[in-house]
């Protein structure tokens, strides 16, 4: 395999013919903006979509609208323990309290002994995070928020087009939203949506909206600019230069506390559109390459995967899997990237060890064994169109190679995991 040739560890591969709808979508179509909105309803089943300029405003825009409604005494909103840092950057935006909930670590999803000892008098909504694009357990959530009088946020920003029995993963509970950001099941380079099914809520994202800046016209070029340097470069045999320089910061999470929140642009939008016609075919390609890479992974000694949902219909933004220690999952990580697949270890602590929200979250660190676990041992592999079959192969032959890394064999026999 050639040094410069490197599989990005997540990217929605882009064509000249995509440029070209997109090209002509853009300059034919100036209400691109309210036709995505459409399509989005159409294609979703829901009563409205709010476009902005990020997955992460769309979720500050719902948590707002909610809010709005009330009550004024429901200030915290449950989060998992191990997710993006911008959900919790997202709740601080909207005013809220982020309320930290441990994970189930074989499953990425609510440990529910955690969840049913939460107080909820005082929250307003769970967002669940159905990372990876593999669904949570959206109906017992459901359920449960339902019991409790909360809301339930149902945060597809990676899991556009998955569902759990039949019914798609961002139309649970009162609303939800996807992403059309970098490395999203479809991609505009950025943007966000806001949607759901409830008409009280729908004409509370309307006011809020309403309030959204203006995209600078500056910001517009900017985005177009780096749409078409996406495009080109997130090809296996050309990724080698981005991910080359530091100072783009790829593989790392840094936090960042401000969360932008514009109205979405028009040029992206038209990009939005073309895309949103590609969803089932992307996502099935990305499904058809999880299961090759289920099937190289399977027998990998200290390895496990993530179970799906009861009823779930996952679309692998990426393919997710355990390690029995964080030596194995590390050296692992190392061998693949190697040989030039983008195998990355996701976010790289739980939301209660972000540095930037230390003295927050010291009431919820004792309680997130999961979650930090999860932070030391998960270990994703890309899912996309341009993963090769001799791809595919390198990683099974890594996988399944000898672990010979000091320390790794007694970690894992110490946590009772395979050798």
């Amino acid at each position: 395999m050639s040094g410069f040739r490197h599989v990005a560890p997540a990217g929605t591969p882009i064509g000249v013919a995509t440029l070209g709808r997109w090209a002509a979508t853009a300059a034919t179509t100036p209400d691109a903006v309210d036709r995505l909105a459409a399509a989005v309803c159409a294609r979703m089943g829901v009563a409205r979509c709010a476009p902005t300029v990020t997955g992460r405003a769309a979720l500050v825009l719902i948590l707002r609208a909610l809010a709005r409604l009330g009550p004024p005494d429901r200030t915290e909103v449950v989060i998992p323990s191990y997710t993006c840092y911008t959900v919790a950057a997202s709740v601080l935006n909207a005013g809220l309290r982020p309320h930290v909930v441990d994970i189930d670590e074989r499953t990425l999803d609510f440990d529910r002994a955690s969840l049913e000892r939460v107080d909820f008098r005082r929250v307003l909504a769970i967002v669940p995070t159905n990372l990876f694009g593999m669904p949570s357990d959206l109906p017992y959530l459901d359920a449960l928020a339902r019991a409790h009088g909360v809301r339930l946020i149902d945060d597809a920003a990676q899991a556009m087009g998955a569902a759990v029995g039949g019914r798609r993963s961002g139309t649970w509970g009162d609303a939800g939203l996807y992403s059309l950001d970098k490395g999203k099941n479809i991609t505009a380079i950025e943007g966000g949506l806001a949607v759901t099914r409830d008409p009280d809520v729908a004409a509370a994202l309307e006011t809020e909206a309403r309030s959204l800046d203006t995209p600078a016209a500056s910001h517009v070029a900017r985005d177009a600019a780096k749409l078409l340097v996406y495009a080109v470069l997130l090809r296996p045999w050309l990724y080698w230069i981005p991910n080359s320089l530091p100072q783009l910061q790829l593989g790392t999470t840094p936090y960042f506390p401000v969360v932008p929140m514009e109205r979405y642009n028009r040029v992206l939008a038209s990009m939005g559109l073309v895309m949103l016609d590609r969803l089932e075919a992307v996502n099935a390609a990305r499904v058809a390459t999880a299961a090759r890479v289920a099937e190289a992974a399977a027998g990998a000694p200290g390895l496990t995967t993530v179970p799906v949902v009861p009823d779930g219909q996952p679309v692998y933004l990426r393919y997710p899997l355990l390690a029995d220690s964080r030596e194995r999952r590390d050296l692992l990580i190392e061998r693949l990237r190697a040989r030039g697949i983008g195998a990355t270890g996701s976010y790289p602590t739980s939301i209660v060890d972000i540095p930037e929200l230390s003295e927050l979250m010291a009431p919820f660190r004792a309680h997130c064994p999961g979650g930090r676990s999860m932070a030391e041992r998960i270990l994703t592999l890309p899912t996309h169109a341009f993963v090769s079959s001799r791809d595919v192969s390198a990683i099974h032959d890594t996988l399944h190679a000898p672990a010979e890394a000091r320390g790794v064999t007694a970690t894992a026999a110490a946590r009772g995991g395979r050798a």
